[in-house]
């Protein structure tokens, strides 16, 4: 088994799904059912820039937290930007598009970043 397939979190994930607004606007938004799914989760070390800006625009009274997720290789879907995951009863957003690794078809793999929300 390769260090890719290893998950060791369970998560809920609510996948990006399209809707027709009351005006007829075409909009997404994270699925109203979650989807069950392991994966795994490191922390994400941050720049300091980032660091001081989460600070300076919650005065202390909220902390960022920044995480790495990436989902066994078997894992079916690509998330996209209105995506959203269940984790340890936190919601999180995920944070731009998905890292692609296509170093060689051993390698083959998927990063995201996901934000607490």
């Amino acid at each position: 088994m390769s260090l890719l397939d290893r998950a060791h979190e369970h998560i809920l994930v609510f996948l990006e799904e399209t809707t027709v607004d009351s005006d007829g606007n075409i909009m997404t938004r994270p699925a109203k059912t979650g989807i069950p799914a392991r994966a795994m989760i490191q922390l994400l070390a941050q720049s300091g820039t980032s660091a001081r800006r989460s600070e300076q625009d919650n005065e202390g009274f909220e902390s960022e937290e920044v995480y790495r997720l990436r989902f066994p290789r078997s894992f079916p879907y690509v998330l996209s930007a209105q995506a959203r995951i269940e984790w340890r009863g936190q919601y999180w957003a995920i944070v731009g598009e998905a890292r692609r690794y296509n170093g060689s078809a051993r390698t083959r793999h998927l990063d995201y970043t996901i934000r607490r929300t």
